[in-house]
């Protein structure tokens, strides 16, 4: 094409075709930018295709990321309700505002205990971060992912300062407290890999001093601030 362009300019030269030759190199220069103006808009296309489907692929596995962290959640607000429910059955059983058996009063007792410590996934969120990929999101899914990673920084500084707690003086007491009542749920031999530690007899309380044990009005104070 480009020879054919020349040819034509070289023989309007020949001629003295000047203002022909003028107005077929203009518009020769029209023609040019108007091809690399479609060449950019169809460039544009794909990069912006590219860019899209990129975002989709983002999109969904920040969907997916998610759904998985609220099984997590929702599974841990089970367990902690529980373990909620369980603590207040011993509270008022202490202050003798709900009576049950002794067997069930150990079996809240070995349910009392917190779940572990809620793990939410991110990998997909910070690999975006890093990659640059994060700008692809809209203003407002942005901003929804940081502040959800706000809520989780700081339910982290919380759990820290609740390890703190743990490890003060005071919760010295507590754990010598919840060993005292033998707070540790027992595994079923079906599923327990090795067979149990037997405790030491001198560790286990009969029915009689259990219950006066949880009804002692320190055990309260110390269950109640756990």
């Amino acid at each position: 094409m480009s020879k054919l362009f020349r040819k034509i300019r070289q023989n309007l030269l020949s001629e003295g075709k000047t203002s022909k030759y003028l107005k077929y190199a203009i518009g020769e220069i029209a023609l040019v930018v108007i091809g690399i103006l479609i060449a950019l808009q169809i460039n544009n296309w794909n990069e912006n295709r590219k860019q899209e489907n990129s975002k989709q692929h983002l999109m969904l596995a920040i969907k997916k990321e998610l759904a998985t962290n609220k099984e997590h959640i929702e599974d841990y607000l089970k367990e902690l309700n529980k373990s909620n429910a369980n603590f207040n059955k011993v509270l008022l059983y202490s202050i003798g505002k709900d009576s049950f058996p002794v067997d069930s009063l150990r079996y809240y007792l070995s349910n009392m205990e917190y779940p572990r410590l809620l793990s939410l996934l991110s990998s997909v969120r910070e690999g975006a971060i890093n990659s640059g990929k994060f700008e692809l999101l809209s203003d407002s899914l942005k901003q929804s992912l940081s502040m959800l990673k706000d809520y989780t920084d700081s339910r982290k500084s919380i759990n820290n300062i609740s390890n703190e707690i743990v490890n003060s003086g005071f919760d010295f007491k507590v754990d010598r407290l919840l060993n005292s009542l033998y707070l540790v749920p027992e595994v079923p031999s079906n599923l327990a890999l090795h067979s149990p530690i037997p405790k030491h007899p001198d560790f286990i309380l009969n029915d009689a001093d259990l219950i006066t044990l949880v009804k002692d009005p320190e055990t309260y104070l110390l269950l109640d601030k756990i």
